[in-house]
């Protein structure tokens, strides 16, 4: 207390003090006690009740060849779907036009057709998945469509470098819209894609025409690019459409996805002018600069900005931030990505449009907030990674479509007035879409709660490879060799908990049987495996070969000293919880509560629960996905 400017300490308080230290050291029983209080569980919107540890942590752990893993999610067989989307979706007799407007449960599924909303959208974001899903599956199938797509990409672009389209895609509701030459703008948007296309073909093949391309498109947006006398630029028609003129011919309010894709050009050539112009537009977008374009206020709000473009524009920020090491990119995008998190619910669900679009979710978007985490989590958060690790459990693994005896049953039954032939040949097309992703909504995938609307049970060419990428962010950082980083010194990091067999090891996920997970090393190096930050510290054990050993913590990560073949192992308890979530969708269901059960990172079940005839999203057990047919 103080009395009259002197600090007097009486005998509690002093005690107090101590027993503060005490705790604050971590080192004393008083801590281990506040430990074990209960688990924090972050990354979740609404109110959280009845938390129970259900699975104790394990005090052995059986070598794997003595031990049945049970299964889960299979990163590789989702991969291997995907690239049967890429390689049988797109339509030959149509210059390898891919598919926006795809409803697998109709007959026909698809407009036959050129679709108006493909060019520099659908198309350019399925470019980049030929080289992600091949780095996952190793596999060669559809090397000539592939070559046949990267070249139709590749015949958008001028010899001036400028990217040239017709603007369908800014137009998505006009489906039957017919353009011609003279539409077509300088786009923005397709060729920030692009752009990143070939740096990521040139990072795989060092082919040079790749590489001058690149730096062709590159130094086209950058002419495009206005500038300010603090070296600060913006492109006026934000992701819209410029003149050759450098006037604007279509204005779109979010901004380029720009600053992501020069980073990934600078990485795979070294061109130190991609990187000084990706910091020039990200301090013009941090401060608004844009004319007409999104605001972000100092809490991360972007009001009426789009979710998923914004966020897309976010995501090249927080690796910026990664790759300068300058904390404040790192700021700005994780006070963009919290507010997105608290207009959605924590389990993979964002509404489209924060402000106005409250009445669906987009897989692309999922994505964004996948993508945006991991740098997020890479720059000292490492709770983010347990964020990728829910949406991808809850959302995209359950949203892929891989036709069923179930679906080719209902196929025929829905659609049996249009006759025999029609209805085999309609299956037949549906078919060719196995591997894209579906949206759905909050318990079911027909959106029910929030009032159906044209995304049930439609694949959107714009959310199919965009759930590829998120199936890949989630492959890419299960187990990665890191540099020093704000999370620990160099090493190998196991960041999340799915299989995947790597050249530093294999990592065996125990998920959602057990809080477990096994590295079979191959290399000797440190490696660092991370617990879910929900696991209380106290109760998460260290083994080597099946036997216990002393824990060493490295920030959030349990670390390991490994020689090739050693079998190391975390296990942690298991949490189980509920969570309650309303006021999210005024404009659709003002009224709604819905409540999640939790099991770890996965929702086991809803209530309300879903209504008789719908599709439930949450099953309580992992799906399934079957071999891809030879």
């Amino acid at each position: 207390m103080n009395t009259k400017g002197k600090t007097v300490f009486n005998r509690n308080s002093i005690l107090l003090f101590l027993l503060l230290i005490l705790i604050i050291e971590g080192d004393s029983p008083m801590a281990a006690i506040a430990d074990k209080a209960q688990p924090s569980i972050l990354g979740i919107t609404g109110t959280i009740s009845d938390v129970e540890v259900v699975t104790p942590e394990s005090n052995c752990a059986e070598m794997l060849v003595n031990s049945r893993p049970p299964k889960d999610i299979d990163l590789k067989r989702m991969a291997e779907w995907a690239l049967h989307y890429l390689t049988e979706s797109p339509r030959k007799d149509y210059n390898y036009d891919p598919v926006f407007q795809c409803f697998p449960y109709q007959c026909p599924p698809a407009p036959q057709r050129t679709d108006p909303i493909v060019p520099c959208d659908t198309d350019a974001r399925m470019d980049w998945e030929w080289y992600y899903m091949r780095d996952i599956t190793g596999s060669k199938t559809g090397k000539d469509v592939e070559a046949a797509f990267h070249k139709r990409m590749r015949g958008y672009v001028g010899p001036d470098g400028f990217v040239w389209s017709e603007p369908g895609c800014f137009h998505e509701g006009d489906v039957d819209a017919v353009y011609s030459e003279k539409d077509h703008i300088i786009h923005i948007w397709g060729a920030t894609k692009i752009l990143k296309s070939l740096s990521e073909d040139y990072i795989r093949s060092k082919n040079p025409e790749s590489r001058e391309m690149a730096h062709k498109i590159m130094l086209g947006l950058k002419k495009l690019a206005t500038w300010d006398d603090k070296g600060r630029c913006w492109i006026a028609s934000g992701s819209g459409g410029m003149k050759l003129d450098g006037t604007v011919a279509l204005t779109n309010a979010q901004p380029a996805p720009l600053v992501g894709s020069l980073i990934t050009y600078w990485q795979a050539t070294g061109d130190n002018e991609a990187l000084d112009f990706a910091k020039a537009y990200a301090d013009g977008m941090i401060a608004g600069l844009q004319p007409g374009g999104v605001i972000f206020q100092r809490d991360g709000n972007f009001g009426n900005g789009h979710g998923h473009m914004t966020m897309h524009s976010v995501w090249g920020v927080a690796q910026l931030g990664i790759v300068t090491g300058e904390e404040r990119y790192t700021a700005f995008a994780k006070r963009s990505w919290d507010w997105m998190l608290s207009r959605g619910t924590g389990t993979g669900w964002f509404p489209a449009a924060p402000e106005w679009a409250n009445y669906c979710t987009e897989v692309c978007l999922i994505s964004d907030m996948m993508s945006t985490a991991v740098y997020i989590a890479e720059a000292g958060y490492p709770e983010y990674y347990d964020y990728v690790e829910r949406y991808i459990r809850n959302y995209i693994a359950n949203l892929q479509f891989i036709a069923t005896p179930e679906f080719e049953k209902r196929y025929r039954e829905l659609n049996k007035a249009q006759g025999e032939e029609n209805v085999e040949k309609g299956l037949k097309e549906a078919l060719k879409f196995q591997g894209g992703f579906f949206n759905a909504g909050l318990n079911d995938f027909e959106n029910s709660l929030l009032g159906g609307g044209g995304y049930v049970w439609k694949i959107a060419g714009c959310c199919a490879p965009e759930g590829m990428r998120a199936v890949y962010t989630t492959w890419l950082n299960t187990i990665t060799k890191m540099p020093k980083t704000a999370l620990g010194p160099e090493g190998v990091y196991v960041n999340l908990c799915f299989n995947r067999d790597s050249k530093w090891g294999k990592v065996v996920s125990y998920m959602p049987k057990l809080g477990r997970v096994t590295v079979k090393a191959k290399v000797a190096d440190d490696f660092f495996i991370r617990p879910p930050h929900w696991a209380v510290r106290s109760s998460v054990k260290a083994f080597v070969d099946g036997k216990p050993v002393k824990m060493e913590w490295s920030g959030a990560y349990v670390h390991f000293s490994a020689r090739p073949g050693d079998e190391l192992t975390i296990t942690y308890p298991l949490v189980r919880f509920k969570q309650e979530v309303s006021g999210l969708w005024p404009g659709t269901a003002p009224n709604l509560r819905i409540g999640f059960s939790w099991l770890g990172n996965m929702v086991t079940s809803t209530e309300p629960p879903v209504n008789a005839g719908r599709t439930p999203l949450y099953s309580g057990s992992i799906k399934m996905t079957t071999p891809v047919p030879k």
